[in-house]
């Protein structure tokens, strides 16, 4: 695995290309282009704020700044692996032309993921250092970052192969995914957890995205409870090697298959 992705590495060009075609395909014709990689966000959060605060009333301080820290990680987690099922599949004719890496298309869709995002908290930043919540805690998010990026790696490798033979995963993700949204604390602060499960909540933070969403929000927003912290990142990390371990053995298990079925 180490030596596919040194492979990468040198064809990091490629990747490159990949990354900024993906990205001018997705705004091609859109006035705002980039833009909407932060509307979309806030108009979101806009529906969700009046929803929590009118209907359900979450009691949760700063709302709209705690919507974000977990709803930007989803999102860029959802795009990620909805776009990366497909990469095989959309780039058919370079994988029958042309010989390198394909662990390169995955990657590229991710990577273009991961600019929206990382645009997102550019704009996310100063509203958190406005309202005080700036702290020495931010100095965990390249690692809470590399978690999140490992894990869906590893998601992104693991659909992106069997979806060239199994069809179906592209539509059955977005059914997962949002059932995934909801058992994941985006909108509702983890407390409303603890509070209903006691001392079993660790069971909760067995769905890594729910481990991770804390960690950022952790990082980003406010502390949270030693123990809780530990539990979280014991089980995001854990998760991280395992999907991308077992993604990557898929993957390479199916590559040499992909012309044949494309």
């Amino acid at each position: 695995m180490i030596r596919r992705f040194v492979e990468v590495a040198r064809d990091h060009e490629i990747v490159r290309n990949l990354v900024i075609k993906e990205l001018k395909v997705r705004y091609r014709g859109s006035y705002l282009g980039f833009l909407w990689a932060l509307l979309n966000p806030l108009l979101t959060m806009l529906v969700f704020w009046l929803v929590a605060t009118v209907v359900v009333r979450i009691e949760q301080e700063l709302y709209p700044l705690f919507w974000l820290c977990g709803y930007l990680p989803w999102v860029f987690f959802q795009h990620s692996l909805s776009q990366s099922s497909t990469s095989i599949i959309f780039n058919a004719n370079l994988i029958k032309k042309v010989l390198f890496p394909r662990e390169i298309f995955p990657i590229a869709n991710i990577l273009a993921c991961l600019v929206n995002f990382g645009l997102g908290l550019c704009v996310l930043a100063p509203f958190l250092i406005a309202y005080g919540r700036c702290s020495a805690r931010w100095l965990l998010l390249p690692v809470v970052l590399i978690i999140h990026l490992t894990f869906t790696l590893g998601l992104g490798f693991f659909l992106s192969s069997t979806n060239v033979f199994f069809r179906d995963i592209g539509n059955l993700i977005e059914i997962v995914l949002f059932a995934w949204f909801y058992v994941t604390p985006i909108f509702y602060p983890l407390r409303m957890v603890t509070e209903r499960l006691k001392d079993l909540y660790f069971l909760y933070l067995l769905n890594p995205l729910a481990s991770i969403i804390v960690l950022y929000r952790h990082a980003l927003f406010e502390p949270k409870p030693p123990q809780v912290v530990q539990t979280a990142l014991i089980v995001s990390v854990t998760a991280a090697v395992v999907a991308l371990v077992v993604g990557h053995l898929v993957f390479s298990r199916l590559q040499h298959l992909f012309p044949k079925e494309l």
